[in-house]
């Protein structure tokens, strides 16, 4: 997918910032747009804001609705969730705090709802959302003006929400962690990694040092 270009005079904080790398901008928008058509869109739309207010990431809750973000605030006695909602919300939480303290009930709650594939999308899809909360937390990014456009990435447009879910694919199927994963989603996840690799923003040994406290985080033996 190509991005129009964005006239200076009309250029977003967002895009302003991110777009000083455009080709990693461009490959990042279309992996955001793409997780909303591998995964339940309600689900993952009420994980996002729940950790986009976690983190104060405002231009993820700029422009929901403010009874929902309400709602979100007290998930756990509000009656407007579902047990599948709860499920999900309950592991996207612990996901974004420590991912490794997920626990096998949590994992199971949440399995009781979704398919093996629906579960391995939601993962993925939940986890490149917070990635790019905590990416617009930590720069303060502004919001968009309220008269903007709805972004693809942030959410889809109506009657395209969650196309994919259980559809087939001419691809090869994947191993290990990407096993159950959309192949579309797989194939531009790696693209953005080959293209974030190619980055030089900082210098070698700060580089390096990012690369291996990420790697100790992850559990990446490699």
């Amino acid at each position: 997918m190509t991005w129009l270009p964005i006239q200076k005079t009309s250029l977003r904080e967002r895009d302003a910032v991110l777009g000083m790398k455009p080709d990693v901008y461009d490959v990042l928008r279309d992996m955001l747009t793409l997780t909303w058509q591998i995964t339940d869109a309600r689900l993952l739309d009420i994980c996002r804001l729940r950790l986009a207010q976690m983190a104060g990431a405002r231009p993820e809750t700029a422009g929901a609705d403010p009874q929902l973000l309400d709602d979100l605030k007290g998930w756990r006695s509000s009656p407007v969730f579902s047990d599948r909602e709860r499920a999900a919300m309950t592991f996207a939480e612990q996901y974004h705090l420590n991912h490794h303290l997920i626990s096998d009930e949590q994992k199971a709650a949440l399995k009781s709802h979704l398919s093996s594939r629906e579960y391995a999308n939601f993962v993925w899809a939940l986890h490149m959302n917070d990635a790019f909360i905590r990416v617009l937390s930590l720069l303060d990014i502004e919001p968009d003006p309220p008269t903007d456009p709805i972004r693809p990435e942030r959410i889809p447009p109506q009657g395209t929400q969650s196309l994919r879910i259980g559809g087939g694919d001419d691809r090869p199927p994947q191993k290990g962690a990407f096993a159950e994963v959309d192949p579309e989603f797989f194939e531009v996840y790696g693209v953005l990694g080959r293209t974030i690799v190619k980055q030089k923003l900082v210098d070698d040994v700060t580089s390096e040092a990012i690369r291996l406290h990420n790697a100790s985080h992850q559990g990446c033996l490699y």
